[in-house]
């Protein structure tokens, strides 16, 4: 019997959760790696590079774009352990592409750091493989939408 996705994080059963978001299309086509060895602060990790990561105009910088979805990823699994109330999603997204994101690689930690009734803030940061901070986001995850 295969559990669904909200038994798995019902059981808190972390590595069940993270193991079904890295066999998902999308994650696995970005090139992500989800880690929740810690749920209060997931990661998401991109460690190869592709072209298709690149800026569209010959950069040697990771697009903008690909950034804010890999944020978008890590800032929204903050509301995992608030599954049990419903569904839930990002609803705003505030990101400060500071410097570059350097084409060896990069990884995003992300937080909740309040919760004010169905919604909780949260922020992330994308840092390059040496640790050294890049891109900084803040956003709400809407919790509790309605249950499936």
């Amino acid at each position: 019997m295969t559990l669904s996705m909200a038994d798995l994080v019902e059981r808190e059963d972390w590595q069940g959760v993270q193991e079904r978001f890295n066999n998902r299309e999308f994650v696995q086509r970005m090139g992500v790696t989800v880690d929740l060895s810690d749920p209060l602060q997931p990661r998401c990790d991109v460690a190869q590079i592709e072209s298709y990561h690149l800026g569209g105009i010959g950069q040697d910088f990771v697009n903008g774009a690909v950034t804010s979805g890999v944020i978008d990823i890590a800032l929204g699994l903050t509301g995992l352990r608030f599954a049990h109330m419903g569904y839930f999603a990002t609803r705003n997204l505030h990101i400060d592409l500071t410097l570059p994101v350097e084409k060896d690689g990069f990884y995003v930690t992300a937080r909740s750091t309040s919760r004010i009734g169905k919604n909780l803030f949260a922020e992330a940061t994308v840092f390059n493989p040496a640790g050294e901070p890049r891109v900084h986001a803040t956003g709400v995850v809407r919790i509790g939408i309605r249950k499936g």
